[in-house]
């Protein structure tokens, strides 16, 4: 089968045997780029499957999104619901230290899939998991409605994040830098930014610039979310002190009995077709996987998420 792979801070699609062994054969209709991979790509990882969103078919005929972090299910964070703190989450993370999703074919664990509804577009299965990630964000800040938002970065997590909180009935202003950003956020239903005094501010760029403005624009006891991964450090002043923001941390998503944060955006998805196609900007096959990451790592191409499709 094909299946893309990176050496030497490039791409390539290859051929490799058929996924065997123990699991659930899934045939993948469609994968992300996502920004981590552009890093770790740029940083020469190699010696497995890129993709860790992805989504396809089972054996039997069901759409299914695949779920990429792993899980012990014993520790202290799986048995309360919170598996993303779990060491096996990165440890055995498809795309990042297994085999992924980014090819013809992929075997994945059982546990880890989320059946979509009936009637889900096959080429939007891949946006479930990005999507999922900014449930866990709106799960984790406890917004209600009536509360403000504003959402810092139009790139996927920004405009999903967007996505997640109107759909808690929260009215979202959002920060996005490029003309293709603002029109995407206007499909999803955001605003441009109004003010400040937000009671929420979403920070899915995370960069100094970015928690700088978040700060601005929380209102004194407010709360920011923390989307992004730091690729470089950011430093906190005193204006955190001085209005007493809270800062929550989100990463990946969670499914504890009440709320599982994938199938939460698997739902999301399958009702709203809308936000898939405000979001994913270019497809690809999967054999021009290697175009397909440069136009993803290409800030000129107005590129938002880009998707391949075996």
């Amino acid at each position: 089968m094909r299946a893309v792979m990176s050496k030497d801070g490039g791409v390539f699609v290859v051929d490799t045997p058929m996924p065997a062994g123990d699991g659930v054969l899934i045939t993948v209709t469609n994968s992300g780029i996502c920004g981590s991979d552009l890093h770790t790509v740029a940083l020469g990882k190699s010696g497995v499957i890129i993709g860790h969103e992805f989504g396809g078919y089972t054996e039997d005929g069901q759409l299914v999104a695949v779920r990429p972090t792993g899980e012990c299910g014993h520790c202290r964070w799986c048995i309360t619901g919170a598996p993303n703190r779990c060491a096996e989450a990165v440890s055995q993370l498809y795309g990042g230290t297994i085999n992924g999703g980014l090819a013809d074919y992929a075997m994945v664990d059982p546990v880890r899939i989320t059946h979509m509804p009936a009637g889900t577009d096959p080429t939007h299965v891949g946006l479930v998991e990005p999507l999922a990630v900014a449930v866990h964000g709106v799960t984790r800040s406890q917004i209600q409605k009536g509360h403000n938002a504003l959402v810092i970065g139009g790139g996927s997590i920004g405009l999903l994040a967007a996505a997640a909180l109107i759909d808690h009935g929260v009215e979202v202003d959002i920060v996005a830098r490029h003309p293709h950003q603002q029109r995407a956020a206007e499909i999803i239903g955001a605003r441009n930014q109004r003010g400040h005094d937000y009671d929420f501010v979403f920070d899915a760029a995370a960069t100094q610039s970015a928690f700088d403005m978040a700060v601005q624009a929380a209102r004194p006891g407010g709360t920011i979310v923390e989307y992004g991964m730091f690729w470089d450090p950011v430093a906190l002043n005193n204006t955190v002190m001085l209005k007493e923001i809270s800062i929550i941390p989100a990463m990946f998503y969670n499914h504890a009995h009440d709320h599982n944060d994938f199938a939460a955006a698997a739902n999301l998805i399958a009702r709203s077709p809308h936000i898939a196609e405000a979001v994913v900007t270019h497809t690809f096959p999967l054999s021009d996987a290697k175009e397909a990451f440069a136009v993803a790592n290409n800030r000129e191409a107005g590129a938002i998420k880009v998707h391949l499709h075996p």
